[in-house]
């Protein structure tokens, strides 16, 4: 299977999730890159943090836009976002353990992103991109 790459099949049409969603699967890209060529442990650590950082700049970004708009299924929505960061941060820890970053985990990683999108961020799509511009969002 091969890592996704952004196509307009999973916009939602908000161009801020969108760009956010677009280098989500850039730093997916770019680690399996560095796995690819054999970059070394260090520069892998350095990409792989960088992916765990934006992720996690961007559910906070997410959510936020979420809760100001009042979007119903939050809680459960944001229980998704915890649990995929603490994958992500367990791939990180073993990978600093020495285990190596397999090419099945990172298509794990495209494709809980693609499924969350094409699934769960779809459901605040119609929500949000009625609200955004207005005084509600």
């Amino acid at each position: 299977m091969a890592i996704f790459e952004w196509d307009d099949s999973i916009a939602l049409n908000i161009p801020i999730i969108d760009e956010q969603h677009k280098e989500l699967l850039g730093w997916i890209a770019a680690l399996d890159d560095a796995v690819q060529k054999g970059e070394g442990a260090q520069t892998i650590s350095e990409v792989l943090l960088k992916l765990v950082s934006y992720v996690c700049l961007h559910f906070d970004e997410e959510e936020r836009l979420l809760l100001t708009c009042n979007y119903p299924d939050f809680a459960s929505h944001r229980r998704e976002h915890d649990g995929f960061v603490k994958k992500l941060q367990g791939f990180q820890e073993r990978f600093q353990d020495g285990e190596e970053l397999s090419r099945s985990t990172l298509e794990f990683m495209s494709d809980w992103i693609v499924t969350h999108i094409r699934g769960s961020d779809q459901k605040y799509g119609p929500l949000l991109r009625a609200k955004i511009g207005t005084a509600e969002c």
